[in-house]
């Protein structure tokens, strides 16, 4: 399997500069590949690849960038036009590939070859890059397999990054499915779950809106394109930056602890895309970051050997998760209350129960030989909880 890790950089003056070079001449690359592809009615990937030494004749500073790392532009080149492709196929309307500006590439990749990491015992180690140099790395963790590819990236607020892949001969375990977890996602609770505990949006754009406003609103009033300018532009990036790294750190604690204390997670398969066209909630909704948690639950326990279980969204809210009865709720209206059967709980911890009911079900059909020890009883026709029963508010 691979993994990837994110390790900052911290390159000198010269380094700095050999790093700016290299990535305005990849950036320049890709788009002399594209106006060669353009002028072309079919060329394949590597009749285009074999441009690449006429470019070289044409412009030596190119002969200043390793090779594969020139090769891997064509690579990247393909994989968009896959990809619009791919969007085209499923009804999307799709225009033509553009042309790359400075603002709009901020990587370049060593993909197997012409890079070296190297273990000096201290707190900075060393990342040797062919034809740039070595440059001072903070690895926060071990790197225990092969490494495969580093892509250096470009923040706007003027760090300096780099991912490494690597690849491990590691085989995953499935574990026994011993306790099982329904998660229902929420704008007041992000995750409100079918044990009863809930956890409170922290609402991290909420916290930072009034300085990200202010920043926003000084470096609108400098000269475009002065060092003034850039210096405001540098101190707002670097605030959207603690936001998400704020952000990141909530998710991947909340994920970890899900997939530690559990062994079959299950949560909706919701449209997130579809559901931002609402513009009144669109930006809470992007602030809670759904799709960015059931991504880290997904492979965190991909890589633990747990089941992550996605289920149909459809009437989950909607349903009593005792004795399967529609209620209709409108979003405004809280609490559960079943008529048929008296079940009267929060509407979210209501729709956690179903979750897990429904991934129990889907486990029943799909796993029939698994080694499943907790199959409780709360399908439709199983036991009713207390009536008014609260879930205790776990922080």
């Amino acid at each position: 399997m691979q993994i990837t890790h994110k390790f900052r950089l911290y390159p000198n003056k010269q380094q700095e500069e050999n790093l700016f070079e290299t990535l305005n001449l990849c950036r320049q690359t890709y788009n002399d590949l594209l106006a060669e592809f353009s002028s072309w009615d079919n060329i394949s990937k590597y009749e285009l690849q074999s441009v690449i030494p006429n470019l070289k004749i044409c412009d030596s500073r190119l002969k200043k960038v390793y090779s594969k790392t020139l090769q891997y532009e064509n690579y990247r080149l393909f994989s968009n036009l896959i990809s619009l492709s791919k969007r085209k196929k499923k009804g999307h309307k799709v225009g033509r590939l553009r042309f790359k500006g400075k603002r709009w590439f901020k990587t370049f990749t060593y993909n197997q070859s012409g890079f070296e990491l190297i273990n000096t015992g201290k707190r900075l180690q060393t990342l040797h890059l062919s034809k740039i140099g070595n440059i001072p790395i903070r690895c926060h963790r071990n790197i225990k397999g092969t490494i495969k590819q580093v892509t250096v990236k470009h923040m706007q607020s003027g760090k300096w990054f780099a991912s490494v892949t690597e690849e491990r001969k590691q085989e995953i375990k499935q574990q026994p499915i011993n306790k099982i977890i329904g998660i229902d996602l929420g704008l007041t609770n992000t995750v409100y779950d079918s044990d009863g505990n809930k956890i409170v949006n922290p609402r991290h754009l909420k916290k930072k809106a009034i300085k990200l406003a202010h920043l926003q609103r000084r470096m609108s009033k400098k000269k475009k394109r002065s060092s003034n300018r850039n210096r405001w532009r540098i101190r707002l990036a670097r605030q959207y930056e603690k936001l998400v790294n704020s952000r990141e750190d909530f998710l991947h604690k909340l994920s970890r602890y899900y997939v530690d204390n559990y062994d079959a997670i299950a949560m909706e398969d919701m449209p997130i895309p579809n559901m931002i066209h609402n513009h009144k909630l669109s930006k809470s909704i992007l602030d809670s970051c759904w799709g960015k948690l059931r991504q880290y639950i997904s492979y965190k326990a991909e890589w633990a050997g747990k089941l992550y279980m996605p289920v149909d969204y459809k009437g989950t809210t909607q349903r009593c998760s005792q004795c399967g009865k529609l209620v209709p709720k409108e979003l405004q209206e809280r609490e559960h209350k079943c008529s048929n059967c008296g079940f009267e709980v929060p509407r979210d911890y209501n729709s956690a129960l179903e979750i897990k009911r429904l991934c129990l079900q889907k486990i029943r059909q799909e796993l029939p030989e698994s080694t499943l020890v907790e199959m409780e009883s709360i399908s439709h026709q199983g036991q009713i909880l207390s009536l008014k029963q609260e879930a205790p508010c776990v922080s």
